[in-house]
C-alpha cells in the first residue's frame, strides 16, 4: 500500500488549503476542484496524500466525490464561508482545563473516567471546567470560547455518543480557539487523540486480540465480533479490521454481527448465530450490547454460556448482577484519564504528547465466557497470565 505523506501532515496542509479557499469565496458550491495527480504536483506530495484529503473533507461535509466525474464543493461549504474559522489555536499554560460532555446516556464508564479526570488534576494540581452540550458541533463552539475566556489551556473530549456526526465534531474542533483532545482517533483529527492512531500496534497489542485469543485459548472455535451498526465509528472500525486480520491469520470464520440495538435487531443475530450453538464465543463492543444480547438469547431459550459465551467491554457494574455475570476488560481509568490531561496540556504549549502504543486491558472472568466452566478458576488464570505475557513482550 502506498505510504501517505504525513509529515508534517501533508493531508491536513491540503485540507486546509481548501477550507481557506472555500472560506474567502474563491471556491464556490459546485466547483469543481483539479485531479488529485495535479493537486500533488502542486502540494509535492503523491495522489494517494490528496485524495487522503479529499476523503477527510467530503466525510465532513465539503466535498462531494463522484466517480467518474470528479470531486465537487458541496451547498455546505456556504455554511462553513459564514463561520468564523480558527485555524491558529490559542496557545496558553493555564491550571485550567476544560472538559466537554455530550448529553447522552453516560454509563458508567463516562461516570468512573470522569471522577478519574477530577483525581488526576488534583493531583497535577490542576482544575477542570466541566460543561454540558447537548451536541458537538459547531453551535457549541461558543462553549470553546466562554472556556477560553475563563482561562482554560485546552479542551478535552473524553466521550462521544455512537450516534456524533463527524462533520458537526469536525466543525467543532476547527471553530474552537483552544487544542482539543479527543478519547478517540476520528478521520482528519489524529492529532487531537491522546493515542496516536497512526502508529499500528502489532497484533498482540491489540485488545480485540486478546480478546480473540482468549476464546480460543479456552477452546472455542468460532468466535464473533458484536457491535453498533453506526456510521462514522472510526474505533470499531479498527477493532472490525483487528478481528478479520484474526480471524484470516488462524484460519477462523468471520463472524460479525452489527445491531441498531433494537430487539428486532438481537433476536435477528441469535436466529442466525443458533446454528453454532455450543461452540461461539461472541467479543462484545462495550458491556451495554453484550447485556441486551444476552436477554435476547435468553428470552429466545438459549444458555449462557453455554450455547452463546459472550465477553464485553468498560466493566459495567451492571454485569455483576446479570445472570450470568458478565465477563469483561476495561482499560485503566488513571492510564486514560493522565494521557488526555498530559497531552491537552501539551497541546496547549503547541507540543504533542500521544502515547504510542496502549497499556494491557484488564480482563474480568465472571461466568458468560465459559472459561471457569471449561477450565476451572486456576486454568482461566493461567490462560490470562499467558495473554498478558505475550502483551509485554517486546
Amino acid at each position: 500500500m502506498p505510504e501517505l505523506d504525513t509529515t508534517p501532515h501533508k493531508y491536513q496542509e491540503i485540507c486546509d488549503n481548501i477550507l481557506s479557499r472555500i472560506e474567502k469565496g474563491e471556491l464556490e458550491p459546485g466547483t469543481r476542484l483539479p485531479g488529485v495527480r495535479a493537486l500533488g504536483e502542486q502540494f509535492g506530495c503523491n495522489y494517494h496524500t490528496v485524495r487522503h484529503a479529499f476523503e477527510t473533507l467530503a466525510e465532513q461535509g465539503y466535498l462531494v466525490l463522484k466517480r467518474g466525474s470528479g470531486t465537487f464543493v458541496t451547498e455546505r461549504a456556504m455554511d462553513f464561508k459564514k463561520r468564523k474559522v480558527s485555524t491558529d489555536k490559542v496557545l496558553k499554560t493555564t491550571d485550567k482545563v476544560g472538559v466537554l460532555l455530550p448529553l447522552k446516556q453516560w454509563g458508567h464508564y463516562v461516570t468512573s473516567l470522569i471522577d478519574q479526570l477530577h483525581h488526576t488534576a488534583e493531583e497535577m494540581k490542576l482544575k477542570l471546567n466541566i460543561r454540558t452540550v447537548t451536541e458537538i458541533d459547531i453551535n457549541s463552539a461558543a462553549l470553546a470560547r466562554e472556556f477560553m475566556e475563563q482561562d482554560c489551556c485546552s479542551i478535552i473530549l473524553p466521550w462521544l455518543g455512537e450516534d456524533q456526526n463527524p462533520a458537526g465534531l469536525h466543525d467543532f474542533v476547527r471553530a474552537s480557539e483552544l487544542p482539543v483532545v479527543l478519547a478517540n482517533p476520528v478521520h482528519g483529527l489524529e492529532d487531537n487523540c491522546y493515542w496516536d492512531p497512526r502508529v499500528e500496534p502489532d497484533t498482540r497489542h491489540s485488545d480485540t486480540y486478546m480478546q480473540c485469543n482468549y476464546f480460543k485459548k479456552i477452546g472455542f472455535s468460532k468466535i464473533a465480533l458484536l457491535g453498533p451498526d453506526v456510521e462514522g465509528m472510526e474505533y470499531f472500525q479498527r477493532k472490525l479490521m483487528q478481528y478479520s486480520r484474526w480471524c484470516d491469520r488462524e484460519d477462523l470464520p468471520n463472524l460479525i454481527g452489527m445491531v441498531n440495538r433494537s430487539a428486532k435487531d438481537y433476536n435477528r443475530l441469535v436466529k442466525r448465530w443458533a446454528r453454532h450453538a455450543g461452540e461461539i464465543a461472541i467479543i462484545a463492543y462495550h458491556d451495554e450490547i453484550a447485556l441486551e444480547f444476552m436477554d435476547a438469547a435468553i428470552a429466545k431459550g438459549y444458555s449462557i454460556p453455554n450455547d452463546f459465551a459472550i465477553l464485553g467491554h468498560n466493566n459495567n457494574p451492571i454485569g455483576l448482577r446479570s445472570n450470568p455475570p458478565l465477563s469483561t476488560m476495561l482499560l485503566p481509568y488513571d492510564y486514560v484519564a493522565k494521557g488526555m490531561i498530559d497531552h491537552a496540556l501539551a497541546l496547549s504549549r503547541g507540543e504533542s504528547a500521544q502515547f504510542k502504543g496502549h497499556e494491557p486491558q484488564a480482563f474480568y472472568i465472571r461466568e458468560s465466557c465459559g472459561g471457569r466452566a471449561r477450565l476451572g478458576r486456576d486454568g482461566v488464570d493461567a490462560v490470562v497470565a499467558e495473554i498478558m505475557d505475550d502483551f509485554n513482550k517486546k
